[in-house]
């Protein structure tokens, strides 16, 4: 019996000189019942002819024959015997080995199901410094695992969660917190949204760098001590902050010495935020909540010598921004929703100090009075947000006029110019509020022209820009344009004021324009007409049109397009193919 048990049968030698891509089909339980089993015994009978063409075989070769005994099963192979045999090849590697090419599996159970091999695999899973629990793996199963796993330190976890509630990541997840030295991700996907299910109360991972929770509106609770010693990436998504420790609190300095990077990004924040950072470099925040407390709107201030970027997309409930970063380059604020103080009205609703300054996106009202930006004079790049062309003297007040008119010189200025669908009469024109702007070298305009004529408006920027050097248009153009594929009437307000189509205007340093989603409407080749002859040192034009033009309606604007320019000028098309590939379009002739 003993010899039978340590005797290795040749579909077990066979599966282990499987390639290692191929692993994961034999960490799947066997079905004894399938034909294609690789644990079945696949030696016929001895009577039958298959088993008398291999005695044949085996003679020819003159190699021993596999005996009967071999035919009843693979049997688990003693590690001694199966490296003397030079039988189990793969079991006698060194175990850093063998953990190695179970991290690749990249994932936990399947890496435990490799148990079923020999002993020598029966606990090598426990061992890795790497987890992966892929989606659908039950709760209780994870802490099971991590329970068992022995390993002293985890560089890497990842756990892929769905319909949690907080009680069963709590089962588990202070399990791991002493050992993580490396990165924490986990996701949490619920099928049916009914509401807050309860608090995941984070512990204090000390020698993690990297945390990634996005727990789908799950209750979040900071742990209220402990230092995040090694902390470098804080990643919070879709969390409703509960507890009685504030973010801010954590992400400062005295708790994550060594933050870099803070994103947060579809969260509900029941108390004031406020960073004191040493070592931030990039902060992010989209589609944030700032709940109302007992004071009213949120307060969001960040004091740091260090950041260099700060993203604000899309803040609701904010009383007050705060920024004081004297290393800060980039600047963008998009959408956010400024509640003006209910005690002090008069206190502004943004105060930002950063001499060094290089970019910055402004999409929110300003005013001098509310919004205090400070010196910038190493502003570079200004992305002033959307104007909109015709509106009421309320409308004006949201436009950024005001913005632009703070500053002499910059390099790139990105503007959008809005034209809404439906005007009426007793609108006005509110670009001639703009009575200057900067002196500019490269100029960015998105028209969102809603069918309309936007020559005026485009017109009107550039004459208060002639020394441009590069131009760069971009058309917004929605679905429902497309498939409405209506203009506007003649009596439309859009057309005043006419001058545009006769004026003259000198571009004289203008050497290259960029148009992109270019349709070859009526009222663009008019404009590029126009344009063609103001720009009168043009060295190139590139126009990429949009996707919904074929190529043989490219080839037909593409001549109209040539004969407006001058044989100076350099013109190149690209058309899609497909939604994504942009390719280059050479017209005939």
């Amino acid at each position: 019996m003993a010899e039978k048990e340590n005797t290795i049968s040749p579909t077990r030698v066979s599966i282990y000189r499987l390639s290692l891509a191929h692993l994961h089909q034999i960490c799947k339980p066997p079905n004894p019942g399938s034909p294609k089993s690789p644990c079945r015994p696949l030696l016929p009978s001895s009577n039958s002819p298959q088993w008398r063409s291999v005695i044949r075989a085996c003679e020819r070769r003159q190699i021993p024959p596999p005996t009967m005994e071999q035919s009843d099963g693979p049997k688990r192979p003693k590690l001694a015997d199966a490296a003397d045999g030079d039988e189990d090849r793969l079991s006698v590697l060194p175990d850093d080995i063998l953990i190695h090419i179970l991290v690749k599996l990249r994932g936990t159970p399947m890496a435990a199901r490799t148990s079923v091999l020999c002993r020598r695999w029966r606990d090598l899973w426990k061992l890795l410094p790497e987890l992966n629990f892929p989606l659908g793996t039950e709760p209780h199963r994870i802490r099971s695992a991590l329970t068992a796993h022995e390993a002293p330190v985890i560089h890497f976890l990842v756990v892929d969660l769905q319909d949690a509630a907080a009680e069963s990541v709590a089962t588990w997840v202070p399990i791991i917190a002493p050992r993580l030295f490396g990165e924490l991700f986990i996701f949490n996907l619920r099928r049916d949204w009914d509401g807050e299910t309860g608090t995941v109360e984070l512990p204090c991972f000390q020698g993690a760098d990297w945390i990634s929770l996005d727990l789908d509106n799950l209750g979040l609770a900071l742990p209220p001590s402990g230092v995040f010693a090694w902390l470098t990436d804080l990643c919070l998504v879709a969390v409703r902050m509960r507890g009685s420790c504030r973010l801010g609190d954590i992400v400062s300095s005295p708790r994550c010495p060594s933050l870099r990077k803070l994103i947060l990004r579809d969260a509900q924040v029941r108390a004031d935020i406020v960073i004191h950072s040493e070592s931030l470099l990039e902060i992010g925040m989209d589609n944030v909540l700032l709940d109302h407390n007992a004071l009213g709107p949120g307060i969001l201030a960040i004091s740091s010598e260090s950041v260099l970027q700060i993203d604000l997309k899309n803040l609701i409930g904010v009383r007050q921004l705060l920024v004081m970063a004297p290393a800060l380059i980039s600047l963008k604020e998009k959408d956010t929703t400024y509640i003006a103080d209910p005690v002090d009205p008069s206190q502004p609703v943004a105060n930002i100090s950063a001499p060094q300054l290089t970019l910055l996106e402004w999409n929110a009202r300003y005013d001098r009075r509310s919004v205090q930006l400070g010196k910038m004079a190493h502003l570079q790049w200004l992305h002033a947000g959307q104007f909109l062309v015709y509106g009421s003297d309320e409308d004006f007040a949201h436009n950024r006029i005001r913005l632009l008119q703070r500053f002499e010189f910059i390099i790139c200025l990105d503007l959008a110019l809005y034209y809404r669908k439906d005007m009426s009469d007793h609108q006005r024109y509110l670009m001639e509020d703009m009575p200057r702007l900067p002196y500019i070298l490269f100029l960015s305009i998105n028209v969102a022209a809603n069918e309309h004529s936007f020559g005026a408006s485009l017109f009107h920027v550039l004459r208060l820009c002639t020394g441009v050097r590069k131009l760069t248009l971009a058309f917004d153009v929605s679905t429902r344009q497309l498939e409405a594929q209506t203009t506007c009437s003649l009596g439309c307000i859009c057309h005043q004021p006419p001058n545009w189509k006769t004026d003259e205007l000198l571009l004289s340093h203008l050497v290259i324009i960029e148009i992109s989603a270019w349709r070859g409407t009526e009222n663009e080749v008019a404009f590029v007409e126009r344009l063609l002859n103001w720009a009168t040192v043009l060295k190139e034009m590139m126009i990429t049109f949009h996707q919904s033009v074929t190529e043989s309606n490219a080839e037909d604007l593409c001549q109209t397009l040539l004969s407006f320019s001058r044989p100076e000028t350099c013109m190149k098309f690209y058309v899609y193919r497909g939604l994504y590939a942009k390719v280059p379009y050479v017209p005939e002739g």
